[in-house]
């Protein structure tokens, strides 16, 4: 087991409890803040309007390729909007919306200051990670709605992470139910399951089970990736400003100043300080980077509009956000022992 994790399984009960306290109180307050920032920025008016109105489509199943086959949002949201016209609530439906984003905040954040530690990172250096992390989600909402697939994408990689490190593999078959009902985008936390277990403990019993849940996990993916799709049917193909997916969005993504103005906005130099980083990495930072990374960004920089940097943010919170605090840890330490 790493050094890095000795010391997290160490760490005392009174410590441990204060972790977790100041963990949820910074959680919320971030949660708040980023909701303000977002819902700011996209408009109470604008919610009332087109949140509800594409809301409405997925319900109705007409919302269009892809967006109909990312349902799990909506399905959610339908209860808790009913729930808060039942009880009279001042502008029942954005009210809902709302407080869902809220809590789709929460648990990012919560998760991944769960994460951060397990990967062996400081109390101080958590916090700055998910203080980094509410600021790229505060500016992320370019040319968009509240984007609730793009957040709960963030948070099942998280969650994945957090089950893997803790070696309970079993979860991640049952995690790929809400996760692909959420979007397309989560098949590789499979892959983030074989290779952790591949380029770590390969024993010929371990790897057995670990490539059985591998090929279960992706099973339950096509299930439900081709359920989707019988069940709502043939939809229209919504482009991304009238590119298809290929290499003339990939021109465009490259070309356009907003594309590179709202990278920098949302990720900051995070990511380049990140990978002149990465030999102080945790060793399974280092792995979820190859597994995540260059595919993530090859096929949104082909498939997306890049400026709709929200779409980063799984790379940014999972990889790009510790692996850069890694590296502070590391010069600090460095210049502490030079002195």
């Amino acid at each position: 087991m790493p050094l890095r994790e000795n010391r997290y399984m160490q760490t005392k009960p009174a410590q441990t409890k204060f972790f977790w306290l100041i963990l949820l109180i910074s959680a919320i307050f971030l949660s708040i803040a980023t909701t303000y920032a977002q819902v700011d920025d996209v408009t109470f008016r604008f919610i009332r309007i087109q949140q509800e109105k594409v809301h409405q489509e997925m319900l109705e199943g007409v919302a269009g390729n892809p967006w109909q086959y990312r349902i799990l949002a909506d399905w959610m949201l339908d209860p808790l909007m009913n729930w808060f016209v039942a009880r009279d609530v001042l502008n029942p439906k954005p009210s809902a919306f709302i407080f869902f984003r809220f809590l789709q905040c929460l648990l990012i954040f919560f998760v991944a200051g769960v994460y951060y530690r397990k990967l062996g990172l400081s109390l101080g250096a958590n916090l700055l990670g998910l203080s980094v992390l509410a600021w790229g989600m505060s500016l992320s909402l370019y040319n968009s709605d509240l984007s609730f697939n793009v957040f709960f994408d963030i948070a099942f990689y998280l969650i994945a992470a957090v089950l893997i490190m803790d070696g309970r593999f079993a979860w991640i078959p049952l995690l790929m139910i809400p996760a692909a009902l959420n979007r397309e985008t989560s098949l590789l936390i499979p892959f983030m399951l074989l290779s952790f277990v591949y380029f770590g403990d390969k024993s010929a019993k371990s790897m057995r089970s670990v490539v059985i849940l591998t090929a279960v996990s992706i099973t339950v993916f096509l299930l439900v990736f081709v359920g989707l799709r019988n069940y709502y049917g043939e939809q229209e193909f919504l482009t991304a400003d009238g590119y298809y997916p290929g290499i003339g969005l990939l021109v465009l993504n490259l070309s356009r100043f907003v594309t590179w103005e709202q990278l920098l906005l949302t990720l900051g130099i995070i990511p380049f300080l990140a990978i002149f980083s990465y030999r102080a990495w945790h060793r399974t930072l280092k792995i979820l980077f190859w597994v995540v990374v260059p595919v993530w960004v090859a096929v949104h920089f082909f498939a997306a509009l890049v400026a709709e940097t929200r779409l980063l943010l799984v790379p940014q919170a999972l990889i790009f956000i510790p692996g850069a605090l890694f590296g502070i840890v590391e010069a600090a330490n460095w210049e502490k022992h030079a002195s």
